[in-house]
């Protein structure tokens, strides 16, 4: 197992020090939640790029909340290895990384449950002010190529699911807070997602997805040519998207004025 990590770590500085600016935006690496990002509106990106990104207050809370749920305190690479490597599922997160559909792809998954070197779930976590039900096309894709990309950095992903937990923003109290990954964890453990809702009710919804490699290049592959150059953004249909952009004042595309 050691000899993994040691060529592991060295691929991983590898991919790095490929470090070129040949994509969009003059960008050597292409983040995931960018690609993600397009399935929502491409002409958003591009005023992100532009402008900027530009605060707004359900940013500010969902990233609040986030911050509560998911707490995170750096550790070494061999304490990685070392908490990974334990057949007692563990949560431990790393930056994941690789190539897909000719680009050099790049992210932070907001959480992962680890057993004897192989991540077991990758799990996304999405607030809302709505419906918690659907699970958006956006959402979706992130979480897969997530999955994508561990399995091009070496991990045996046989056994590895997905899940995106869309929870109400706001409707947590503190002690279901302090709780919360150890009861979305221990809930995906035991195919206890079910109870999980019910004890939540209308205020999260366990969206769970099959690894599956191959749809989660297609998503990538379909989204490159806008980092190649090979094709202009296209802007989105949906005016309650532009509705809800804080781009719409100033975007071009915005089929909705403030």
């Amino acid at each position: 197992m050691a000899r993994f990590w040691e060529e592991f770590w060295k691929r991983e500085q590898e991919f790095f020090d490929s470090r070129k600016e040949e994509f969009r935006h003059g960008t050597s690496f292409v983040a995931v939640s960018s690609i993600a990002e397009q399935y929502y509106c491409e002409y958003k990106l591009e005023n992100e790029f532009a402008l900027g990104e530009v605060p707004t207050e359900a940013k500010d809370t969902g990233t609040a909340l986030h911050d509560e749920l998911m707490p995170t305190e750096a550790i070494s690479k061999e304490e990685f290895a070392e908490l990974v490597g334990r057949k007692e599922p563990s949560l431990a997160v790393l930056g994941v990384w690789g190539s897909a559909g000719g680009l050099k792809v790049i992210g932070t998954p907001d959480h992962v449950i680890w057993s004897e070197g192989r991540p077991l779930w990758v799990v996304e976590l999405k607030t809302t002010r709505g419906d918690p039900t659907p699970l958006w096309e956006d959402q979706e894709n992130q979480a897969r190529i997530y999955g994508l990309l561990l399995e091009r950095m070496g991990f045996d992903c046989s056994q590895l699911q997905l899940a995106v937990v869309r929870l109400k923003s706001g409707e947590l109290g503190a002690d279901e807070k302090k709780r919360w990954i150890a009861e979305v964890s221990g809930a995906l453990l035991e195919v206890k997602t079910t109870w999980l809702e019910v004890r939540h009710p209308g205020r999260m919804k366990v969206h769970l997805l099959k690894h599956e490699p191959t749809k989660a290049e297609k998503a990538v592959a379909s989204k490159a040519g806008y980092w190649l150059g090979e094709r202009e953004a296209t802007s989105s249909s949906s005016i309650g998207k532009c509705r809800a952009c804080e781009y719409c004042s100033s975007c071009p595309k915005s089929l909705f004025r403030p």
